[in-house]
């Protein structure tokens, strides 16, 4: 606290004795907010944070609202955050004045100070469109893509019900269609296999590009290969006896040393998903969405995700959009639901094999 001692004359001419004057502490601290402003450091943690959980969660609901849109045969649209850029400013303003002391105001000193402090983000949106569309949504996901999953820890039986159509001529579900009884054997075998570590993966790099060798090896020289290897042989028409097979994209084989893979594009993935959508059901009633909803009870076919529906917002939801009058989302408790569609997301960043168009330039002035 500083202080200052003044001393006032009378008309008599006779010192008064003196009067202490106090600075209050909240003018001294404004005071020197005016003499050194800046930016605190601190404000990235918070802008990292607020912005991250803002830009995820619109990320979700973008993609919730265009699987809902592809489930009526509507058009889907993406608008990607490009940029998020802060301008802050920072001012300040300070005044004294001093004036000759009297009888009825001691005071001879005046202090005022004020701060100013502004914050003014620029948020730049880019559309995916043309080229980048085309690249992105529209071309299958590349056989190598999905097994680089497997080898990153993905379980089997999230992957391969997810991301292909058919193995071999083994098919998948398919637009409310049950898939092949020997296409879920083969994926609860490929499970088996992984769990027990016996799933390898090798990207060999040739003229044509990129191809994946899967690596079977589970059992030991004693008891010969594991019946889960075996049967994965059988359902796939392999040679008995071999090891390392050879993957490329297509329905069928060329011989039985390869597995033919037909994996699906995300807009695909994304109509198969919206599959497990929950149609009101005036909606269902009046043809203004897509057949092929699967019926509960149905043991043939299972949906990827469930996508429930209402008249009212959730309380408590994973993401939830608003679609024509209703309210579409997944629950949070819904886990299996949940894993598939963050499972969606990381798939985005998969297929973004296009060329990014060039972000619009921003010029921030510093002030």
């Amino acid at each position: 606290m500083k202080e200052e001692f003044t001393v006032t004359y009378p008309a008599d001419g006779i010192p008064l004795a003196p009067r202490r004057q106090r600075w209050p502490s909240g003018v001294l601290a404004l005071l020197a907010v005016a003499g050194c402003a800046s930016v605190p450091p601190e404000r990235i943690t918070t802008d990292r944070m607020d912005y991250g959980q803002v830009i995820a969660e619109s990320w979700k609901r973008q993609t919730l609202l265009n699987v809902v849109r592809l489930r009526y045969a509507d058009a889907p649209v993406f608008l990607d955050v490009a940029s998020v850029i802060n301008s802050y400013s920072v001012g300040g303003r300070m005044g004294a004045q001093a004036t000759l002391p009297s009888r009825t105001d001691p005071n001879v000193l005046g202090l005022d100070a004020e701060g100013t402090w502004s914050n003014t983000p620029t948020v730049t949106y880019q559309p995916v469109q043309g080229d980048r569309f085309t690249k992105s949504m529209l071309q299958p996901v590349p056989p190598v893509a999905v097994f680089q999953l497997l080898q990153g820890g993905w379980p089997a039986d999230l992957v391969l019900p997810t991301v292909v159509r058919s193995l071999n001529g083994l098919r998948n579900d398919s637009a409310g269609v049950g898939a092949d009884a020997g296409f879920r054997q083969l994926v609860e075998a490929f499970s088996r296999i992984q769990r027990a570590g016996g799933l390898g993966i090798r990207i060999d790099t040739r003229k044509d590009g990129s191809t994946v060798v899967i690596v079977l090896r589970q059992g030991n020289a004693d008891t010969g290969p594991s019946d889960d290897v075996r049967r994965v042989r059988e359902l796939l028409g392999l040679e008995e006896g071999i090891s390392e097979i050879e993957v490329t994209y297509g329905l069928v084989p060329r011989n039985r040393r390869e597995v033919a893979m037909h994996s699906r594009s995300m807009l695909e993935l994304m109509l198969e998903v919206g599959f497990g959508v929950e149609l009101p059901a005036p909606h269902m009633a009046d043809g203004r969405a897509l057949s092929g909803q699967r019926q509960a009870g149905d043991a043939q076919a299972s949906a990827l995700a469930r996508i429930r529906s209402g008249t009212e917002p959730p309380a408590d939801a994973y993401a939830a959009v608003p679609y024509k009058g209703y309210w579409y989302w997944i629950d949070d408790t819904d886990i299996a639901s949940k894993r598939v569609f963050t499972f969606l997301l990381i798939l985005f960043s998969l297929a973004e094999t296009g060329q990014s168009s060039a972000a619009p330039v921003v010029t921030v002035p510093a002030r």
